[in-house]
């Protein structure tokens, strides 16, 4: 039992290492470096600097991979009110545990087909390094707890749209077919047509040349104003909603030190004049004596 609060306390003490700043400047430093070498390895010019490119790329992977199964090792301490083995497996089937692993797939599959046309689809995965930075971002962060207060929410919003599509996409599709077989030859191409103009992109690829089929399309344009803008204001909304609780918050914790240096202040002051009326009481003592 000793060993094992021994080992969870080291698990803690490492797991806090992990969050100070410093590591994580440190590991920020390398994402965005290997985002970067991705990023300039598609240019041309860079071709004759391929391989430092490369080696940085391999040095951010190597140091990923160990951090990678740092936080596996450390999972228990995660996840405290669960068994090693489970809490191992939740931090790996979680979505920073998958963000993870995928930064460090790279690393596997390049040694594996070195020296083959591979390589450079190998390198695709590296994309999703840019998900390493939701941890390390406090910005992300807080767009990540304004969407989930939000949740319900914009289900509810984009639910409500994805039918409005749906139903305005077999419907187009029914009204134009026999006027432009070749743009609307199915569904899909009606889906298309729906989602371009319910978000009023209008690529202009494809639309009705039909009387009905216009009427229909003025329709799904004027009300895809209104319904694209609804999930925008739940948005806003949840965000002034975040932000004004981490206001509250810190002016909670200044009210707090405020009233706690008041209290301080007040029992300095109730010391001050008991030790005054002890001094008065000792003079009115000594007086009375001289007197007798």
């Amino acid at each position: 039992m000793e060993k094992l609060k021994i080992k969870y306390r080291a698990y803690t003490a490492i797991l806090k290492l992990l969050r100070t700043k410093g590591f994580q400047y440190f590991v920020l430093f390398f994402i965005l470096g290997s985002m970067a070498c991705v990023i300039l390895s598609s240019f041309e010019l860079s071709r004759s600097q391929y391989i430092l490119l490369f080696l940085f790329l391999w040095l951010s992977t190597i140091i990923f991979t160990i951090e990678y199964i740092i936080r596996i090792i450390l999972a228990p301490a995660l996840y405290p009110n669960m068994r090693a083995m489970r809490a191992r497996f939740r931090y790996v089937t979680s979505f920073y545990g998958i963000v993870d692993f995928v930064a460090v797939i790279p690393f596997i599959l390049i040694y594996m087909h070195w020296g083959t046309e591979k390589v450079s689809l190998i390198m695709l995965p590296y994309i999703f390094i840019t998900f390493k930075l939701i941890r390390y971002s406090a910005a992300f962060t807080l767009i990540g707890k304004v969407l989930e207060d939000a949740k319900d929410e914009l289900i509810t919003a984009y639910t409500a749209c994805g039918i409005m599509v749906c139903f305005s996409a077999i419907l187009m599709y029914f009204i134009e077919q026999d006027a432009q077989p070749e743009k609307f030859a199915n569904i899909g191409d009606g889906l298309w047509w729906a989602v371009v103009s319910f978000t009023t992109v209008g690529y202009g690829d494809v639309y009705p040349i039909t009387p009905l089929g216009r009427t229909l399309s003025c329709i799904i344009s004027l009300i895809g104003i209104g319904m694209i803008a609804l999930p925008t204001g739940i948005i806003s909304s949840s965000f002034m909603q975040v932000i004004q609780k981490k206001k509250d918050i810190i002016l909670a914790r200044k009210q707090g030190e405020d009233v706690s240096q008041d209290e301080s202040e007040d029992s300095d002051q109730e010391l001050t004049n008991e030790e005054a009326q002890t001094i008065n009481e000792k003079t009115d003592d000594d007086s009375s004596n001289n007197k007798e």
